[in-house]
């Protein structure tokens, strides 16, 4: 099974409401990357959300990495921001990301995806995502600027946020992971493409 119950499970976020929200899975042991599970929803509100992907899994939570916007107010939630909203829905301990722009969100990825190892069944829908993320085209200019906004940029910005705070929180709190055991079922992502092996 790939989840390991001695392990705890954080999870790193991108919001949306009319877009996707997306949601990864990660246990760490030492400097491995577990990335155990994925999910992604459109149109539903945080406690469907909370229910559905976080509630709803046995694991045993660590900390969870949420971009810089959930400390927007919603006018809808009499005031209240994203982070209250989650706080009151069980979700903690919650670390807001730094406000960081996508390069540095790119670079964290592909440093981190050598130390990674997926689930292939659980976050086949997350690698469809970080394989189709790709540079939008300026019809202006006829070069790229930027990566594309669609269905794709949600998945790897929440892989990002991971990726890129992770590294914030563990240099302010060192956290020790066990020893690495036997581990089947896994596949290791090269650093050129996502994606599995047996």
């Amino acid at each position: 099974m790939p989840y390991d119950p001695t392990l705890k499970v954080d999870t790193a976020w991108d919001l949306g409401i009319d877009d996707y929200t997306a949601i990864w899975f990660f246990q760490t042991a030492g400097r491995e990357v577990r990335v155990i599970d994925y999910f992604e929803t459109s149109g539903d509100g945080l406690q469907a959300i909370v229910r559905q992907a976080i509630a709803g899994k046995p694991y045993v939570y660590g900390r969870h990495y949420l971009p810089h916007d959930v400390r927007v107010r919603e006018l809808g939630a009499e005031g209240r921001s994203r982070l209250e909203t989650l706080s009151g829905l069980g979700l903690a301990p919650i670390e807001v990301g730094t406000a960081a722009g996508p390069e540095e969100r790119i670079a964290a990825a592909r440093a981190m995806i050598p130390m990674a190892w997926f689930d292939a069944t659980a976050c086949a829908v997350g690698l469809e995502r970080l394989r189709a993320y790709r540079k939008r085209w300026n019809t202006g200019t006829y070069s790229f600027s930027g990566p594309l906004h669609d269905q794709a940029s949600h998945g790897a910005d929440a892989f990002g946020e991971y990726a890129l705070n992770r590294r914030l929180v563990r240099a302010a709190r060192p956290v020790r992971g066990p020893s690495v055991g036997r581990w089947t079922g896994w596949g290791e992502v090269s650093s050129r493409r996502p994606g599995c092996r047996s």
